[in-house]
């Protein structure tokens, strides 16, 4: 089930990413223990002890990095596969009304954003609203309500931005979305949230970049979150990865084109985006 398998690539994807510390751990320990050796042999002058070290510390900086672009691109392949997978949950395939009736929603739909937009009163544009949404029983035109209520919902906090105005239209948002959506969307839709924090949060602790930066510079520590921009400038140094997994499959067991997957992303960021205008007061 695409739910469950959200959870296991982001279980996978915190463990590989749990797992950093230790490995650059036993990769320092490593590189100090070739730098102790050639910095104790006698038979090398001071000079030549010094650039075999830093022959080392190129050497070694460069398969770091390497190392540490693989990891990295592993965690996000999982972390895109979580989303794909959550995606999938979320907007299951709504069944779609005849021509006749979208064209009719539409019309109407469109009346009505025109009047919230030239209301002068929060709470008269609120209860337009209301009652719009209360006289549709159609889930697909829930969704393409939802997919507005970001803008419908900024027209009227920007006449009624009272702490109950703004938790009369979340807990609208919830409901409209819990209207149109999949029995699992809620724990799909936490999964999804999930991947994203967790892609946008740092991949190397500081304390491994600053163990970074005391054996092989600063040249490289400075790169270790951010090995994609040390690649574009190196690129015949970029590490070989594996292709790309098979696309994740639907309910129909069809998979993401490409432009599905864009609708999908927007879709999300329009969710998160509505959210966000009307979540910013709790009871």
């Amino acid at each position: 089930m695409s739910k469950q398998k959200a959870k296991e690539s982001i279980l996978k994807a915190h463990d590989l990413k749990r797992g950093n510390t230790g490995v650059y751990r036993e990769f320092n320990d490593m590189v100090r223990a070739e730098i102790k050796e050639i910095e104790s042999n006698d038979d090398l002058s001071a000079e030549g002890r010094s650039k075999q070290v830093a022959k080392v510390r190129e050497r070694r900086g460069k398969e770091l990095l390497q190392l540490a672009y693989k990891r990295h691109r592993e965690y996000k392949d999982l972390l895109s596969d979580a989303r794909k997978n959550a995606e999938a949950v979320i907007y299951a395939d709504i069944p779609k009304p005849d021509q006749t009736k979208i064209d009719r929603f539409n019309d109407a739909f469109r009346r009505l954003r025109t009047e919230i937009t030239l209301s002068r009163d929060g709470e008269s544009a609120a209860q337009k609203l209301t009652q719009f949404i209360g006289g549709v029983d159609e889930r697909y035109f829930h969704h393409q309500i939802s997919e507005s209520y970001g803008e419908l919902s900024a027209s009227i906090l920007a006449l009624d931005n009272s702490p109950s105005m703004r938790i009369s239209l979340s807990r609208q948002y919830d409901n409209l979305n819990a209207s149109y959506e999949s029995p699992d969307a809620e724990a799909a839709r936490s999964s999804l949230e999930t991947a994203n924090d967790m892609e946008q949060s740092q991949f190397f602790l500081d304390a491994v970049e600053g163990a970074v930066r005391d054996t092989l510079g600063v040249q490289y520590s400075s790169f270790i979150n951010n090995t994609e921009s040390y690649f574009s400038q190196h690129e015949d140094d970029r590490p070989v990865t594996e292709a790309p997994q098979e696309p994740v499959k639907r309910s129909s067991d069809m998979g993401f084109t490409k432009e599905q997957v864009a609708i999908i992303e927007r879709k999300v960021r329009e969710a998160r985006e509505a959210k966000e205008a009307v979540g910013g007061v709790s009871e």
